[in-house]
């Protein structure tokens, strides 16, 4: 059997940012491993720049929010950062969802585990 080749996330317009912070949590509590999102196309250290001036203030704090906190899911294993070349200094970056679990480290352990359970004397 041959495997179908992988499309690839779809193109967005160039210097798009099709996700705030809350939208990318939103995703990764939704996403099952091997799902990808674009949250940015572009050159993303140089576009968040204020002295480039590629994207207004209110757009280049929503994308420096949303590729720190991708940097901080990378820190939890939860995501898998990739950056894709699409042409000169032109990137998609990529979260992968890995099979990272969403535990908190205040609640190593889900909240319906037996040992979390109320015990009555």
């Amino acid at each position: 059997m041959l495997a179908r080749p992988d499309p690839g996330p779809q193109p967005l317009p160039l210097f798009s940012i099709p996700f705030d912070e809350n939208g990318f949590v939103d995703w990764l509590i939704d996403a099952r491993p091997g799902d990808t999102l674009v949250y940015y196309r572009g050159h993303l250290s140089h576009d968040r720049m204020a002295s480039v001036k590629v994207l207004d203030d209110g757009r280049r704090r929503r994308l420096a929010d949303v590729a720190n906190r991708v940097l901080v899911a990378e820190a939890q294993g939860l995501v898998m950062p990739v950056q894709r070349r699409v042409g000169r200094n032109e990137w998609l970056y990529l979260a992968i969802r890995t099979q990272g679990s969403l535990r908190s480290p205040h609640n190593p352990k889900p909240a319906h585990s037996p040992s979390r359970s109320l015990h009555h004397a």
